[in-house]
């Protein structure tokens, strides 16, 4: 008992609307059934115990509602859960696996130079007698000399976007191919050794088409490549300025980001991003990333460039772009499927509600069979939309047999208006609310809750005062 008690403080919790409204049906069903309790009985035992029958009576009604509505509830979640689980349920997993295959996402870090060179150190050597004079030995040793050597960057990267599949879901990836143009210079009036190290992506499975030139010569034979890194040596004369090309092809996944790894002066610095089929309302970006100085569209429209220009600036935070998931396969069928538990507690609570208000029984039968009816509409959708119709042809199927099915269910209704009203009741919810799953902003879909809420409000309030006038007006 006490983890019922859990479970509906939990439910209301999470749900207040629907919770709430369910105690309140369930409190309505157990003041109907109980003011039909009459004082027949003499003497306090009979009383009592006849007390305690309609007590029983009247909390079975209720306890019986709620216990329909959660079964159905229950059915409808899994019905869910099943979709799911074939149309886009992403996982930590799914995804590790298809970075392996595809590559994860691409981080390019910016060239580092450091230059040194050779000088003659004496350096003393060890005496046993301190008291004669200290003898000296020419040893050769590396000085570094700091120097900020990048003069100017010129950076090109075109993506490419190329969703990645694995397992059911659909993951953001993408082809790139970038051109990195950097000017070096050794600001010093030494000759130095000039040693040259690119980063290259972390974890990246492939890289093709790479080529590193330096002053119109290609350094392939000079390169040195290990633990993730592209390094060679070069002699710069003092005061020696060129030009270091570099231009590759790879893949990724989630969202490609360029860094400076440590402070320095930038100058010069333009790197520019077109991306072939994420247009400019849709970009977003990696966090920590300083957005880019211009944002224009490419001429299809379909797509957006971005560039980032720095002179005499000082910043270590990266630039880049982040990839919005893929649309999953059955994403429209799925968000419809989501709010049918919710749909359909807040449809029966409003037709019993709309039955006691009328004065009218609550036959649990009828309660059974038109959430079985309502239910039908959402199992027809998961079966069939990936077969037959797509999205609006499996839900017009599905909405039409609950429709017709609950015709056939009330049709022998005496009461014309509240005949009427039921119809609407399984209408609305049938045709209208299911689709508050296609609204894509929160905000919207708060709004039409909102809405519904309020609606839902008037609606019994106004049945409320329709059916005492009508009694009035009868007497």
């Amino acid at each position: 008992m006490s983890s019922l008690v859990e479970r509906i403080i939990n439910w209301v919790s999470v749900e207040p609307t629907v919770g709430l409204l369910m105690l309140l049906t369930s409190i309505a069903l157990f003041g109907s059934a109980f003011k039909s309790y009459a004082e027949t009985a003499e003497g306090f035992w009979p009383w009592l115990k006849q007390l305690l029958e309609s007590i029983v009576r009247a909390s079975l009604g209720a306890i019986l509602f709620i216990g329909l509505m959660w079964a159905f509830r229950i059915i409808l979640n899994d019905n869910v859960a099943t979709f799911y689980s074939t149309h886009g349920s992403l996982s930590d997993i799914s995804r590790s696996s298809a970075q392996t295959i595809w590559g994860q996402p691409h981080t390019q870090i910016e060239l580092t130079i450091s230059h040194s060179h050779e000088i003659e150190v004496k350096e003393e050597l060890p005496r046993e007698d301190l008291s004669e004079p200290p003898k000296y030995k020419t040893v050769i040793e590396r000085e570094y000399i700091p120097q900020n050597s990048i003069t100017g960057f010129t950076g090109n990267v075109q993506m490419r976007l190329s969703e990645r599949e694995k397992g059911y879901a659909f993951y953001s990836g993408y082809l790139i191919d970038v051109a990195l143009s950097y000017d070096v210079i050794n600001d010093s009036n030494i000759l130095t050794d000039a040693e040259f190290t690119f980063p290259l992506s972390y974890g990246q499975s492939l890289f093709e088409n790479f080529t590193i030139v330096m002053d119109g010569e290609d350094l392939s034979p000079k390169l040195r490549i290990a633990n993730d890194q592209v390094s060679w040596l070069i002699k710069m004369k003092p005061h020696q300025k060129s030009k270091i090309d570099i231009a590759y092809a790879s893949r990724g996944m989630d969202y490609f980001y360029y860094q400076i790894p440590i402070q320095r002066e930038i100058k010069d610095f333009i790197l520019t991003l077109t991306i072939d089929r994420l247009p400019v309302s849709l970009l977003n970006y990696p966090d920590g990333v300083i957005t880019p100085k211009e944002v224009t569209p490419t001429s299809d429209g379909q797509g957006s460039v971005l560039v980032w220009k720095f002179d005499r600036a000082i910043t270590v935070a990266g630039m880049g772009v982040a990839l919005l998931p893929p649309e999953q396969p059955g994403a429209e069928v799925l968000r419809v499927l989501v709010i049918s538990p919710y749909a359909l507690t807040l449809l029966g609570a409003m037709l019993a509600l709309t039955m006691l208000i009328w004065g009218e029984k609550v036959r649990f039968l009828d309660l059974a069979l038109l959430s079985a009816v309502y239910s039908v509409q959402f199992l027809v959708m998961a079966a069939i939309s990936d077969y037959f119709f797509g999205f609006w042809g499996s839900m017009i199927v599905g909405a039409l047999l609950t429709l017709f099915l609950s015709y056939l269910l009330f049709r022998t209704l005496q009461n014309k208006v509240l005949r009427v009203s039921v119809y609407l009741l399984v209408a609305f919810f049938t045709l209208v609310y299911p689709l508050s799953g296609m609204l894509a902003e929160l905000a919207q879909q708060n709004a039409f809750n909102t809405l519904v809420q309020v609606g839902m409000i008037l609606y019994i309030v106004g049945l409320s005062l329709h059916v005492n006038k009508r009694e009035i007006n009868n007497k």
